[in-house]
């Protein structure tokens, strides 16, 4: 029987890396720096528990039930379909995707344009098709980027990073201690970077990905399941810890301009914006060639890699065939980039605030599975609690929208104001699903 071997267990944890590591992975830890300036330690810590924790959490879920569906069918199969044809559409075309195809046009092509180009459709259009013609190219043999992604693309990527953090360390930004905290981060420094992990999407992704991996390891003539499973789980632990080296790196950058008198001209309003003066500041007119390189494969890798998920999901509920599926979610989301990247990362707020309380708590409810045993009720109960509560509350915060009579109930809820209000109900739905169990067993 074939063994994994280490070589080949290698190449598949740093592609799994770079499938996660997109443009918000690129760009969130640093403006958590700046923001969070002396509290960055705990706040960064904070937002590897939904950055790093859960996504290598739901590899393991997924490994473990065989795929997104089977783990979403314990509730329902028609809640399994609609849960993951939602998610794969925000971490798909609708939403990851052309947020990070857009950002390497933002911050290395866009600059360079003059201010009528600036202003015009045309450069945006014409980058996306290109942009999604190569996102096509590499997507159509998912053996092949694996191989492509985690040989060739990832270590290129994580050499980049690496010279910019020894760089920053060598010849710093910062000539005193850091700045305060602003903001959240002076408040609620747990909490918001809590939240802020949210925008990286990567729990949602791994409940996509870890399929990807399985099958790959299948693909290339492992067969034993529980070896399969194994090194799933594994290959993600690898790819968590790479993600938590590099976040705790970039959010130093962050932290290090913060401190920076007179690096900056006005607040930065993003993380991009951040890198790409201290890149600026550190190699001059190269900077931009640097950065805009570490930008494009970062966001190729994860673009890549989802579009390649997504689709190895859909040819298992339709009779379209997996070349056909590619085609189809690279010109929607190349469409969709043309939308423009502070839209596409304003209107995904809301729908993350629906379904990351969801997938968190698919992902502890397939953990504690031995426990439940597959049991209806208390994943239904869980479930459904968490959605109904998170769903008020979005509802009430983004779009000013009152259900009467909900919405004052989930303002009592400990942690409303910090968009947690879900947690503590989730875990005592929890326990009382557990107890049910306990009971029914001693009635036996």
């Amino acid at each position: 029987m074939k063994e994994i071997s280490f070589r080949s267990f290698l190449v598949v944890g740093l592609t799994l890396f770079s499938m996660f590591f997109g443009a918000g992975n690129f760009i969130f830890p640093p403006f958590l720096g700046n923001l969070a300036g002396e509290q960055t330690p705990i706040a960064i810590i904070a937002f590897c528990l939904t950055a790093v924790l859960f996504p290598i959490l739901g590899i393991a879920a997924v490994a473990k039930s065989n795929g997104l569906h089977n783990l979403a069918k314990r509730i329902s199969l028609k809640f399994a379909l609609i849960f993951s044809i939602f998610l794969l559409l925000i971490i798909g075309p609708f939403f990851a995707i052309p947020r990070a195809a857009n950002m390497p046009f933002e911050l290395a092509i866009k600059p360079f344009l003059s201010q009528g180009l600036q202003a015009s459709f045309m450069p945006l259009f014409l980058y996306s098709v290109v942009y999604f013609i190569v996102n096509w190219a590499l997507s159509r043999n998912p053996t092949k980027m694996i191989s492509t992604l985690g040989k060739i693309l990832t270590p290129i990527l994580l050499i980049l990073i690496l010279i910019l953090f020894a760089v920053s360390v060598i010849d710093p930004l910062h000539s005193s201690s850091f700045l305060q905290a602003k903001g959240n981060y002076a408040t609620h420094p747990i909490t918001t970077g809590i939240l802020e992990g949210y925008q990286t999407m990567d729990a949602l992704a791994s409940l996509s990905f870890g399929l990807v991996i399985l099958l790959t390891f299948k693909r290339i003539g492992i067969q034993d399941n529980e070896k399969i499973v194994s090194a799933t789980i594994k290959a993600g632990l690898l790819a968590g810890l790479i993600l938590m080296i590099i976040y705790m790196m970039l959010s130093y950058i962050g932290a290090s301009a913060g401190a920076a008198v007179g690096l900056f001209k006005q607040d930065p309003k993003n993380g991009a914006e951040i890198l790409a003066i201290a890149t600026g500041y550190w190699f001059g007119k190269y900077g931009i060639v640097i950065f805009g390189l570490a930008m494009f494969l970062a966001c190729l890798t994860t673009t890549v890699g989802l579009t390649c998920a997504i689709s190895e999901y859909f040819i298992t509920i339709t009779k379209i065939k997996y070349q056909h599926w590619i085609i189809i979610w690279s010109v929607i989301s190349s469409l969709m980039a043309n939308v423009g990247l502070t839209a596409i990362i304003n209107y995904a707020v809301p729908f993350l605030g629906i379904i990351y309380p969801l997938a968190l708590s698919l992902i502890v409810l397939s953990l504690l599975n031995n426990k439940l045993n597959e049991d209806k009720f208390t994943y239904s109960f869980v479930i459904y609690a968490v959605l109904v509560i998170s769903l008020v509350g979005t509802l009430d915060r983004s779009f000013h929208v009152a259900i009467p009579g909900l919405v004052d109930l989930c303002k009592l809820l400990p942690l409303y104001d910090q968009s947690l209000e879900w947690m503590i109900p989730g875990v005592v739905c929890l326990f009382i699903g557990m107890a049910k169990i306990k009971l029914s067993k001693k009635a036996i």
